[in-house]
């Protein structure tokens, strides 16, 4: 009798996941390390909090001396903080390891990313988790959340939509212009200052109505830094400010979008100045 031919099936090859489950699985695993021991977590969370609270009781004396700045209300200005702040939050939550990128390329740990297949920028950005942005977002949405009940805004399912939009959106501003100064890393070695400063200039003038630094302030703030990305434009349209703006409303409105593509840039960038790597241990 013949024998039945046999009809040899080929294994299938497992699909790889895509980045984002990719880059889900390791940020899941960071923050899980990261929270093993709680009175640090309750620390961290703490002491951030009252990092950015120092500025917000700086706003409040203002207000209190002055009744108004830039013609904003004091709901007017919590709303722009608590959007400027919840953004960063967002911001630092998903992107902030960004900062270690001299510590990576310096001490050879980009020679692990490299081996391993996983995209090298995912495995930075998820190498451990910095608890104390939970502070950052958690002091972010409770001012954001409280002066939206205060403010005097005649809200619509599309301002709903601008604030939430902006919120993501401002983070990944801030994002992806780090990301990008980190790509520096590879040719300068430390970009350490440069990254600080363009943080403390988005904290420091980021919360506060771009009319208050003159004309050619927002101009230098939306053109050269895109600070007003982040909170101001948007926040003048929810709060119904637009007549100060010295851009056309849409564009204001849809500065959210400048999010995904600033990172998408920052993205970019990094990968191509990652070419110029060279191992410390080479």
């Amino acid at each position: 009798m013949a024998e039945a031919d046999a009809t040899v099936v080929p294994a299938s090859r497992p699909v790889p996941p895509g980045w984002v489950h990719q880059w889900w699985i390791l940020m899941r695993t960071a923050v899980r390390s990261s929270i093993i021991y709680r009175g640090n977590l309750v620390l961290m969370i703490l002491g951030s909090a009252a990092l950015q609270g120092t500025q917000l009781l700086f706003i409040g004396v203002l207000l209190d001396r002055f009744g108004v700045i830039a013609g904003g209300s004091t709901a007017q200005i919590a709303f722009l903080y608590g959007l400027r702040l919840t953004a960063h939050g967002v911001g630092t939550c998903l992107f902030g390891q960004h900062q270690y990128t001299d510590f990576a390329v310096r001490l050879g740990e980009y020679d692990r990313f490299l081996l391993r297949p996983v995209h090298p920028l995912l495995q930075l950005l998820t190498r451990a988790f910095n608890l104390g942005t939970f502070g950052d977002l958690a002091l972010g949405l409770g001012i954001l959340v409280t002066a939206v009940t205060l403010a005097p805004i005649d809200w619509t399912p599309w301002l709903v939509v601008l604030t939430i939009a902006a919120v993501i959106g401002g983070g990944l501003v801030e994002s992806g212009l780090q990301i990008g100064l980190s790509a520096f890393s590879f040719r300068l070695g430390s970009t350490r200052n440069v990254k600080v400063t363009v943080d403390n200039m988005f904290t420091d003038f980021g919360a506060y109505p771009l009319p208050v630094f003159g004309t050619a302030g927002i101009v230098a703030l939306t053109v050269a830094l895109p600070l007003a990305f982040v909170a101001y434009l948007p926040a003048t349209v929810v709060l119904g400010k637009t007549a100060e703006l010295l851009v056309p409303v849409w564009f204001a409105a849809a500065a959210p979008l400048a999010g995904p593509l600033l990172l998408w840039a920052g993205w970019a960038f990094f990968m191509r100045q990652s070419r110029h790597y060279e191992s410390p241990g080479a």
